[in-house]
């Protein structure tokens, strides 16, 4: 589905990207991750024929989406950070407008609603809803001429968990009917959860890529958290999985009686990011 070959992209003295290769499979869906900076909005600017590359190959379908960019569209979804919805009209009467640039009909409009769970809501002004609901109604609107790659910048920023909840529940109802999904974000929680594969970025440079659970297998620190009483107190010792005396301890605490807890927990997609870079994420 997507394809960059040593892609560098410069502007003027910045260097944005810096040799990155990667693919993205059909129906999979595909997590960037990195800091302000890190290059994931050129990445997606360079897929929607936004901008050229400096040097190297970028292929969206089989396509070149600088030298045919009404091919790769046709065929593309996107979700900015920002909705860029008309709030005045209706939910209906925007998705009504942009269908028309499309040059697509009512039924791909009750399509777009049905998938991005926007029934009830269609009479209501944009500017009346809710920040999550306003992202549904940019989905419905990026869903409107069925689309077989959807690219979402940061698309659960600023929202609520409720909200996120209910965005990420739409997401994988899209994955379900097939749909590629591009998912640029800062949330690694949000990354873990969704993305099949995970390409971390840092200064323009593919630092990172693989599943979420590979990726932490290889570069994170899984860990045991014994937690136990001490005289009218609680306390908590921590271990690395594959020490023994955490074995030990708890054999012993349980026949003291005063094992409360023990949990597992495994690497996080933070620890990798400060594993593959050096550097917080803030």
């Amino acid at each position: 589905m997507i394809r960059l070959t040593q892609v560098t992209k410069r502007y003027g003295n910045v260097t944005a990207l810096d040799g990155v290769d990667l693919h993205v499979a059909p129906g999979e869906t595909f997590g960037l991750l990195g800091p302000n900076g890190a290059g994931k909005t050129t990445t997606l600017r360079l897929l929607a024929g936004m901008a050229p590359p400096s040097s190297g190959r970028v292929r969206v379908m089989g396509v070149d989406p600088w030298e045919d960019p009404d091919q790769v569209r046709s065929q593309m979804g996107v979700l900015s950070e920002g909705t860029g919805l008309y709030e005045r009209l209706s939910v209906l009467d925007n998705l009504k407008l942009f269908a028309g640039l499309y040059g697509v009909g009512p039924e791909h409009i009750r399509r777009a609603v049905a998938a991005a769970g926007l029934e009830g809501l269609t009479g209501r002004p944009v500017g009346s809803l809710s920040k999550g609901e306003k992202q549904r109604v940019a989905l419905a609107r990026a869903l409107l001429h069925d689309p077989r790659l959807l690219v979402l910048d940061e698309p659960t920023a600023g929202l609520d968990p409720a909200a996120t909840h209910a965005f990420h529940d739409l997401l994988r109802g899209l994955k379900a009917r097939g749909r590629t999904v591009v998912i640029a974000s800062h949330d690694m929680a949000e990354v873990d959860a969704l993305c099949d594969r995970v390409a971390i970025l840092d200064r323009g440079r593919l630092v990172a890529c693989d599943t979420p659970a590979a990726l932490k297998a290889r570069y994170g620190r899984r860990r045991v958290r014994v937690t136990f009483a001490s005289g009218s107190a609680a306390e908590t010792a921590e271990w690395p999985l594959d020490d023994a005396a955490w074995v030990e301890v708890v054999a012993r605490r349980q026949a003291e009686g005063s094992l409360l807890a023990v949990h597992t927990h495994e690497a996080s997609l933070a620890e990798v990011f400060l594993h593959t870079t050096g550097r917080e994420l803030a």
